[in-house]
Formats: C-alpha cells, sequence, structure tokens
C-alpha cells in the first residue's frame, strides 16, 4: 500500500481551501503524482461537489480527519486505516475503542506536538487550541462557579 499509486479524496473543505492549501497538507504524507481534480454532482454537471481527488504515493498513512487551514477535512483512500471517532487514534473504529475519549482539540493538540505539520497548517484551529488550554489550566473553583 505505501509506495503504491492511489487516489487520494479530500472532502468537506467548505470550497474554502486552495489547492495550495490541499496539496501541502498531502505533502506531509507522500508525493504528488498528478493533478487535484476536483469533483461534479453526478446528476448536476456544473454544480461542483466539496471533494476532489489527487493521484500520490503514500510515505506514511494519511488521519481521515485533518485539521487543515481552520477546516475539518476528511481524507479518504483504499487501504487506510480506520481512525477512531472516539480517541482519533488510526487502527480500531469506536465500537471497539477502549481509549478515553478525546475532544477535537486534543487531537489537534496531539497532531502538533508531532512537530511535522508546520503551525500555519493549521489555521484557527491553533486559536482555539490555545483557549482551550487556557481554559482547562483554570483552577477549579473558577471554572465551577
Amino acid at each position: 500500500m505505501l509506495g503504491d499509486l492511489i487516489i487520494v479524496t479530500v472532502k468537506r473543505t467548505g470550497f474554502a481551501l486552495s489547492e495550495k492549501q490541499i496539496y501541502d497538507w498531502l505533502k506531509l504524507y507522500g508525493t504528488i503524482e498528478g493533478e487535484l481534480r476536483h469533483k461534479y454532482h453526478p446528476r448536476l454537471p456544473s454544480v461542483k461537489d466539496d471533494y476532489a481527488e489527487v493521484l500520490m504515493k503514500l510515505t506514511k498513512h494519511i488521519p481521515s480527519t485533518l485539521p487543515a487551514f481552520g477546516k475539518k477535512i476528511q481524507v479518504l483512500y483504499r487501504g487506510q486505516p480506520v481512525q477512531c471517532s472516539k480517541c482519533y487514534t488510526l487502527g480500531h473504529i469506536r465500537r471497539n475503542c477502549t481509549s478515553k475519549a478525546n475532544n477535537w482539540l486534543d487531537y489537534v493538540k496531539s497532531l502538533l506536538d508531532q512537530n511535522f505539520i508546520p503551525e500555519a497548517f493549521f489555521g484557527v484551529w491553533l486559536e482555539y487550541l490555545r483557549v482551550h488550554e487556557a481554559i482547562v489550566a483554570l483552577p477549579n473553583d473558577i471554572t465551577n462557579t
């Protein structure tokens, strides 16, 4: 699977991400081998759907949910390891999860802490993360009033 040519689909961009922003995220996980092609609605050929496909050679697996430039995008491809929607770990589904639940911002922080994704790629998620961490750090007597 890794090293093979595959079609990677990117969804839920909200039509807000540029091709460069999508490429920047995908290049963290492999080599882009073709043009990003936006898909159109099957029954309305003049209406662009909110997903695009690109041919890639992966060097590592891409999580199915990423915090790209302030959007919570979805990435899909054949052979992709499943990602738990409870703890955001790769390799199992929510029904089989024995870990404690992570909220979205905990997941964003875990990606940030891996130090291979430039901070700019997160967009507004970094601001939300800083506010979240500041609230979590408050003493209990302040947060429980």
